[in-house]
């Protein structure tokens, strides 16, 4: 019998579960969707319960399918952030409030605790700028609004913790999901934030912090008979999805860079250390298992403004599947030059957070004349949401120097892979594997009862695409680029309405 690493990963819109091989091959698959509940002021939530029926089921579904086969481990990611509230018994107290969420109380709480130095604070502690959906405003919400709610509440943690306990009926949290918003860099431990954002009641009620290549506990019997699971297989310590995916990308060098290019974008960079800022860009993560540290930079529109210009155009740029699209506008801006004969397009479709927060910030066409097409227009959308890339390097102190791994749907796109090569100076790889994430997970699960290096056990046989960045090309942009900064610059400082 071969023996073989489970991997899980719970997203906000997926859950995934995989067995591997000890080459990385997937034996077994299973996918299901989740739900996410929407409200009228920006809420997004999700019923505890069903997720978990989620994980039940495709772990179900994968051991069902490893007759002859012996699991040895279960590796754990999950979306990050969020707030998600337990009693003593472990049991939800109320749907989680997600990563996402954007509830108009949260918003206003941004506003104060700026003017009364709380976001300073978590600046220093962990070099991160809040948003609304991060654990402090969730908490901040509950308080106000459910005050039953906070006093039921006895653990405040995340999603892939909540799934952890579900599993080993013991809690705890990874460095990486620990990062945001109370933990100190420095210490590694929770800091001055809890007290800074008037959330000092939860000293009590945050897991620990741990790493993810630890032991969390094993497979209950209860839980077991649900899944098909063996009785007390060992789960590691939940980890963070973008985490994960590092992981299974084999990334633990400083300078090593990892790029999203799905709905939103992400700019994800290795590095050593960090001396943290009153003011800080972005957000700032522990590596899950190497002593370095992630800056993570999320551009709001990535691969959205892809689909938005092909849904003003159905009659040119319609298909039944996403390449077909991406095949006809391909093929409607090959001739279109570098700097789309002057049309500069500023992504901002949905405000951005990165690399400068503005919510209100909206998205441009700068350039056009009476002459301009559409095939102008399309280049200039899939430079702009390139040069945003850049745009994140640049406020990190310069261009990728080594080759930088792409991912996401835009990844797909030839085309835009090579635009992205261009304007950042950088070759770019791309895996044709889609599991980079629960590859990952696997691989820690696996090293938290061998003891190996996770990223060590990454290592897999793959074929990795090369675009090679065109030194004319690149040059090229630099002009592009100073424009697009200008011009951002500028729309910035323009009152919004």
């Amino acid at each position: 019998m071969s023996e073989i690493w489970l991997g899980l990963d719970v997203g906000t819109t997926a859950i995934k579960a995989a067995a591997y091989g000890r080459d990385g091959a997937v034996v077994v698959s299973a996918e299901g969707a989740t739900e996410v509940l929407r409200g009228p002021d920006g809420e997004a939530e999700q019923d505890m319960d069903t997720v978990w029926q989620g994980v039940v089921d495709c772990l179900s579904s994968v051991t069902a399918q490893c007759a002859g086969h012996t699991i040895t481990s279960l590796g754990l990611a999950a979306q990050g952030d969020g707030c998600w509230a337990l009693d003593k018994n472990g049991d939800p107290v109320r749907n989680a409030i997600l990563w996402s969420d954007t509830r108009g109380q949260a918003v206003k709480d941004l506003s104060s605790l700026e003017a009364s130095g709380g976001l300073q604070a978590v600046g220093l502690g962990c070099n991160t700028a809040l948003w609304p959906g991060t654990s402090a405003l969730g908490w901040r919400w509950i308080r106000q609004h459910e005050p039953e709610s906070a006093a039921r509440t006895a653990h405040l943690v995340t999603c892939g913790d909540f799934v952890g306990m579900r599993l080993t009926g013991q809690i705890a949290t990874d460095l990486s999901n620990a990062s945001i918003p109370f933990l100190d860099l420095q210490t590694q431990s929770y800091g001055e934030a809890c007290a800074a954002l008037d959330c000092g009641d939860l000293q009590n009620r945050l897991p620990h912090p741990r790493r993810a290549t630890e032991v969390l506990g094993h497979v209950t019997d209860d839980v077991a008979k649900a899944t098909g699971l063996p009785r007390g297989l060992p789960v590691s310590v939940a980890t963070l999805d973008l985490g994960a995916m590092i992981v299974g990308m084999g990334l633990a060098q400083s300078g090593e860079t990892m790029m999203i290019m799905g709905t939103t974008a992400v700019v994800n960079i290795l590095i050593d250390s960090v001396i943290p800022t009153r003011d800080p860009l972005a957000a700032t993560v522990v590596h899950p298992t190497a002593d370095k540290l992630i800056r993570v930079l999320a551009p709001t529109t990535g691969a959205a403004a892809f689909d938005w210009f092909a849904s003003l155009h159905p009659q040119s740029l319609s298909g039944d599947s996403a390449g077909e699209v991406a095949e006809k506008l391909n093929a409607l801006v090959e001739d279109v030059p570098i700097g789309s004969n002057g049309v500069t397009f500023l992504p901002y479709l949905n405000g951005e957070r990165a690399p400068f927060v503005s919510p209100d910030i909206r998205a441009s066409f700068i350039g056009m004349s009476a002459s301009t097409t559409k095939a102008e227009l399309g280049r200039a959308v899939m430079e702009g949401t390139a040069l945003s890339l850049r745009h994140c390097c640049v406020s990190e102190g310069g261009l990728p120097s080594v080759p930088v791994q792409l991912t996401g749907g835009g990844a797909r796109n030839p085309v835009w892979c090579q635009i992205i090569a261009d304007v950042i100076g950088q070759d770019i790889l791309v895996s044709g594997a889609s599991d980079l994430g629960l590859w990952g997970a696997a691989c820690i699960g696996a090293a938290a009862v061998s003891g190996a290096d996770p990223i060590a056990l990454s290592a897999r046989d793959e074929t990795l695409l090369r675009y090679t960045c065109n030194l004319e090309s690149h040059a090229a942009y630099g002009a592009v680029f100073d424009r697009y900064q200008i011009l951002s610059d500028t729309l910035r400082a323009i009152p919004s309405q």
